[in-house]
């Protein structure tokens, strides 16, 4: 899962490849380097689920 981030860092579309994140860049009109496509979960193999730290609850 990628996500996309706008020049202030905020995060403004996650999507499951870089097309995704593209797309949306050009359908809001972003200009080439005013956002950043970026892992949403670094150090987490695809697929599989974090798991949560003990204590915390949903």
């Amino acid at each position: 899962m990628l996500g996309l981030y706008d020049q202030d860092g905020v995060l403004r579309f996650c999507g499951p490849d870089q097309a995704d994140c593209l797309a949306y860049a050009e359908l809001f009109a972003f200009a080439e380097g005013a956002f950043s496509i970026e892992p949403l979960f670094v150090g987490v193999e695809a697929g599989l689920t974090p798991r949560r730290e003990a204590g915390c609850s949903n």
